[in-house]
């Protein structure tokens, strides 16, 4: 596991790199994803989930079309 993805990410910050985020609750509350590009703002958590941020869980590369 990489630095990044240890960290845990509050809504509205930037996500530091492109990928698939996982709110990151110290219970289960059904792995809610959100795919996400370097750069923006991450969403709210779902009124349900129980986490206190979200975590990278998968990164993914980003290219910009030209």
């Amino acid at each position: 596991m990489t630095k990044i993805q240890e960290e845990v990410l509050k809504p509205g910050q930037k996500a530091p790199q492109s990928g698939i985020y996982e709110c990151c609750s110290p219970t289960s509350c059904g792995h809610r994803f959100s795919t996400d590009v370097v750069g923006h703002r991450l969403p709210p958590l779902p009124a349900d989930c129980k986490g206190g941020g979200w975590r990278l869980q998968q990164p993914t590369p980003h290219t910009h079309d030209k």
